[in-house]
């Protein structure tokens, strides 16, 4: 396991120390990242206490995560498909080939 590194972030105006493995560089971009939802979550609510607002967060960046993970995985099953029918259509030009050699004989 990697060296674990403290970091200061600043999420929805208070300060919190964050430890890790991740650089200090990746940790301050995902701080940044939940600081900018639970801004955007906050500018389109009334008023909510900071556990609601975090809690609204965790919702709505969950929802991204398994919206991305579905992404992911049609893309991965598409590109399986794409590979079955590369090799569907290399043994397809293969029976061509060795049907124009049998007449061309």
């Amino acid at each position: 396991m990697g060296k674990k590194s403290k970091v200061i972030v600043r999420i929805g105006g208070r300060e919190y120390a964050v430890r890790g493995t991740e650089s200090e560089e990746y940790i301050h971009k995902v701080a940044i990242y939940v600081d900018k939802k639970m801004n955007e979550i906050s500018a389109n609510q009334p008023p909510l206490s900071t556990s609601m607002l975090a809690i609204l967060t965790a919702i709505n960046l969950g929802d991204e995560v398994i919206k991305q993970k579905d992404q992911i995985q049609n893309l991965k099953n598409e590109l399986n498909e794409a590979r079955e029918m590369i090799k569907m259509l290399e043994g397809d030009k293969q029976n061509i080939y060795d049907m124009t050699k049998k007449i061309r004989g």
